[in-house]
């Protein structure tokens, strides 16, 4: 029986007027130095709700909290009952050379689609990590919630070369992400490379970067190499007409820099492009495998920039469902953020990605970092 089955058996065994106790003790603090539960997460809820909760908030504190809980109200019996059921290792399946692949890690399936909620952080978590590992992580700057804004780009439709059919997926499930993390979304659809300079440089200026702790930049386009560099390709762009419509990658670097951006010194800086970087398809054929201080600062750190695939080769799209690269990133963080760094979340993204069925022979699909200069952890607390 797990933690939270021997947790509800226990809770079965109180009257309501009980469980009401119980959860006014939750709700008030039942040890000193753990936050208490707010009480509008606690209303008329099944026993089971509130075992969710306690494991929510407290983790793998969850049990020690409830045998508290009832030896504040007398209930010592009960209380030795759990404590001792508690007590008894939980199974444990032992992991085999041919076993599955951690569902976590798994391929997102043909028929995938976005999740209805993400997986909240809890507060135990959160409180644990910061105590523990301070100099290590970036600090949010809100007790209540990680604070930032976020801006997104989509081009879709283009005067001289191919729509980026499903791309408003895309967009759709990017704008849903970003909020569920509790950043505030500035969108722009289908602008031109002058365009995407101007809204990333008015971006850079926002006020509201002082009070933040952190911010994302998305933009999804085609792209390719241009003077040997990433470029995004400008909704008018026509190789021979209008051939310098587009946008440097690094460009996005210079304007949210130290320099150019101070509000976001020793902030993240989380920067996710969508498009291509070449023609190659990205699979080749093999025939032997072989086996600071107060004055001076870094000019451009905590940037992580992750994109949707390798220099030279193309980023793959579904005319129906957006773009894969996008689809594992909204599908790994509303499922992991709340456990998981940013760089471990991105690392699963690729070893997701890398292990895709839809993509074998000479198609091949896999994101990587670019100028990436986190110097700590960060952790997205999703909720909190």
């Amino acid at each position: 029986m797990d933690t939270k089955s021997v947790m509800t058996e226990a809770l079965e065994h109180l009257v309501d007027k009980e469980l009401k106790q119980f959860i006014w003790h939750l709700c008030n603090g039942v040890i000193q130095g753990t936050d208490p539960i707010p009480k509008a997460k606690l209303q008329n809820p099944e026993r089971e709700d509130v075992v969710d909760c306690m494991v929510q908030y407290y983790d793998d504190d969850a049990g020690k909290i409830a045998v508290q809980a009832l030896r504040k109200m007398k209930q010592n019996e009960l209380a030795k009952k759990l404590e001792l059921k508690l007590k008894v290792p939980q199974p444990v399946k032992e992991d085999t050379i041919d076993g599955p692949e951690p569902m976590d890690l798994q391929p997102i399936q043909a028929d995938w689609q976005r999740p209805n909620s993400i997986t909240t952080c809890s507060q135990q978590f959160k409180n644990t990590l910061l105590k523990q590992n301070a100099n290590d992580v970036y600090i949010p700057t809100s007790s209540s919630q990680r604070k930032g804004s976020a801006l997104l780009i989509t081009n879709i439709k283009f005067d001289n070369i191919s729509d980026r059919k499903g791309a408003e997926k895309d967009e759709a499930n990017m704008d849903w992400l970003l909020t569920a993390l509790g950043y505030r979304v500035e969108k722009h659809r289908d602008l031109s490379g002058n365009a995407i300079k101007t809204a990333v440089e008015d971006f850079s200026k926002r006020h509201e970067h002082k009070d933040s702790d952190s911010t994302f930049v998305v933009i999804m386009s085609h792209g390719n190499r241009i003077q040997n560099k990433d470029a995004i390709i400008g909704v008018h762009y026509h190789e021979d007409k209008h051939p310098t419509d587009y946008f440097f990658v690094e460009d996005i670097f210079t304007h949210l820099n130290s320099e150019n951006c101070p509000a976001l010194i020793d902030k993240p800086k989380v920067i996710l492009i969508q498009a291509c970087r070449g023609n190659h398809e990205g699979g080749v054929y093999v025939h032997d495998s072989v086996p600071e201080s107060d004055s001076w600062v870094h000019k451009e750190k905590d940037f992580v920039c992750f994109m949707s695939t390798i220099p030279g080769v193309k980023a793959y799209r579904s005319r129906d469902d957006g773009s894969f690269f996008i689809s594992y990133i909204v599908d790994e963080l509303s499922k992991s953020a709340h456990k998981d760094d940013i760089m471990e979340l991105f690392r699963k993204v690729g070893s997701r990605m890398e292990k895709d069925p839809q993509f074998t022979g000479w198609k091949k699909i896999l994101p990587c970092f670019e100028r990436t200069t986190l110097v700590k952890k960060f952790y997205l607390f999703p909720e909190l």
